[in-house]
């Protein structure tokens, strides 16, 4: 039982306009509240304290005007009961006081759960359609609160629970952060008529010994295509971009497998140079060095991205990196369960290293089946990265996204075709 010298009641708000009518209404129940609580005393924490405010404050001893406070936590921490709305009732939630919710515009009293949608719905009677207060509810709810311990504990409960399910950041951004990306996606979605999407692998300085696959590309043509780009109005963007900005007249977006430190090497010096993005897909495991899952089929070894280089490279704002399952896997001859590990698990152990969220999944040799689309959507991935296979348009099937491969000492005509935008079209004709 909290003595009576010690009940404080806070009653924060500004001191003008209708909010100030409302607070000095608050205050004209002193008198019965205190023929109960002789020792209680009143709080008022807002500005600006006008010549009326002091009056009223030489003339009712428990009233005391605070003024604007820069840290209003301390205030909170004190009060046995805090009156407010908007903001003022979510702090106090937030640090577990009972909370009696009165705006501008409406009485909503005490937080229950018989009240909290006309809560919410009111911002805790800061928004309603005409003006409802009741005067002699609100000196009930005051003098209940302040005899009943049980029942500030119930109040301050309900308030805190409310606050944690709909009004924590922690909850409240993921979901207005995804919906916000959910329209831009759709908007730019809408706008690209083409969106051409190269895949390379490694960048080297000069014409391997050994090249079984030809996966490489060598810098000097790699600089004449990123060249190529620039004077043919191209802009690169990464997937990132599709969700939260809109995208250019003419976009392109360059991806690379694997995650070869020759990407850092040789690619990142260009991008910087050039002021152009790229994707990379990089293994989650780092343990592993080399591109191991070559060397049985005759590919030579290749050393992989380091922990730093990797960081460096997402630091510059040029380099996105997204996920290609943990061991470069072949998908479809696993098991589910060890699919949606080498998916889910792999996204989640590269955004606690990256602290980003990785948006795209990239199929190892392009290989994957329905469920397995279903699980990389599943995983939370907004993007999944194919090679042939797909629509020939990129929006077509976000989950099965074509791209086109891009091989050494391509020639510009070539290389006109591929990023044209038909080329998959193209190729589909040929086909038939």
């Amino acid at each position: 039982m909290v003595s009576n010298s010690k009940l404080t009641i806070l009653i924060v708000g500004r001191l003008s306009g209708p909010k100030n009518q409302v607070i000095l209404n608050i205050l004209r129940q002193i008198p019965a509240i205190l023929q109960s609580f002789p020792g209680a005393r009143f709080q008022v924490v807002g500005g600006p304290v006008t010549d009326e405010h002091r009056r009223l404050e030489r003339n009712q001893p428990a009233i005391h005007f605070e003024g604007h406070q820069p840290n209003l936590k301390v205030f909170y921490q004190k009060a046995t009961v805090v009156i407010g709305a908007g903001r003022v009732a979510l702090e106090a939630m937030k640090l577990k006081k009972p909370v009696i919710a009165i705006g501008e515009r409406t009485y909503v009293g005490p937080l229950r759960v018989a009240n909290i949608e006309k809560a919410k719905a009111t911002n805790f009677g800061d928004c309603f359609e005409t003006e409802s207060f009741d005067w002699e509810q609100l000196t009930k709810d005051i003098l209940y609160l302040l005899r009943d311990s049980k029942a500030r504990v119930q109040v301050a409960q309900t308030g805190y629970e409310l606050l944690k399910a709909e009004y924590d950041m922690e909850r409240v951004y993921p979901q207005m952060n995804g919906l916000y990306e959910k329209v831009m996606l759709d908007h730019n979605l809408s706008q690209i008529h083409e969106l051409p999407i190269l895949m390379y692998h490694q960048v080297l300085d000069k014409q391997p010994a050994l090249a079984k696959f030809n996966l490489h590309v060598l810098a000097a043509d790699l600089e004449k295509q990123l060249q190529f780009l620039k004077d043919h109005g191209f802009e690169t963007i990464v997937f990132e971009d599709l969700l939260t900005k809109r995208i250019p007249k003419k976009p392109i977006i360059l991806t690379f497998d694997d995650g070869y430190e020759n990407n850092y090497r040789f690619l990142f010096p260009l991008l910087k140079k050039h002021r152009m993005k790229a994707v990379v897909y990089i293994l989650a495991d780092r343990k592993h060095k080399t591109n191991f899952w070559d060397k049985p089929l005759g590919e030579a070894e290749h050393a992989l991205l380091k922990p730093a280089q990797i960081l460096e490279m997402q630091k510059s704002g040029y380099v996105e990196f997204g996920s290609h399952t943990f061991n470069h896997t072949r998908l479809t001859l696993i098991k589910k369960a060890e699919q949606e590990k080498q998916i889910a698990g792999s996204k989640k152990v590269l955004e606690t290293f990256l602290k980003k969220t990785v948006h795209s999944f990239a199929y190892p040799y392009g290989v994957f089946d329905p469920e397995i689309k279903k699980i990389t959507q599943a995983a939370g991935y907004t993007f999944g990265v194919a090679v042939s296979h797909g629509p020939t348009e990129f929006q077509g099937d976000l989950m099965e996204i074509k791209r086109v491969h891009m091989f050494p000492q391509t020639s510009t005509f070539d290389f006109f075709k591929k990023t044209s935008g038909f080329y998959h079209r193209y190729r589909a004709l040929l086909g038939r």
